[in-house]
């Protein structure tokens, strides 16, 4: 009992959270959870991450207990490198999606303003 209190093991119970509950979010949106759904959609995919990061917090607890302290500290690094990598991709996913959008919004061309010449009726 007293190993699953020790620091890496609270790091290893809060990174195994994070990192399920984006897993959970890139399922939902790889099996298309929440389309044609309206506003239910966001909680459908919210709800695959929550139950993602549940099921890996109960499974850390029993991770952290039958692995060595030397092992769940690599463990650690590793969930902590991907968890940077998937923020950083959707941050770089995000920033593109904006650029995106603001130049299809700078490409309206407005009506012209010369007169058209007139004909004799």
């Amino acid at each position: 009992m007293q190993k699953l209190l020790k620091p890496s093991c609270i790091g290893f119970y809060i990174l195994m959270l994070l990192v399920c509950f984006f897993i959970g979010l890139y399922f939902a949106g790889a099996i298309d959870a929440g389309k044609n759904q309206g506003l239910a959609g966001g909680a459908i995919v919210v709800g695959y991450g929550v139950l993602f990061a549940g099921v890996g917090f109960i499974a850390s607890f029993f991770i952290a207990y039958y692995v060595t302290t030397k092992l769940l500290v690599k463990i650690n690094v590793f969930l902590l490198i991907l968890l940077l990598a998937a923020v950083g991709y959707k941050y770089f996913e995000f920033q593109h999606r904006d650029k995106l959008k603001k130049e299809e919004s700078e490409k309206f061309d407005p009506p012209s303003t010369t007169p058209t010449s007139q004909t004799d009726v």
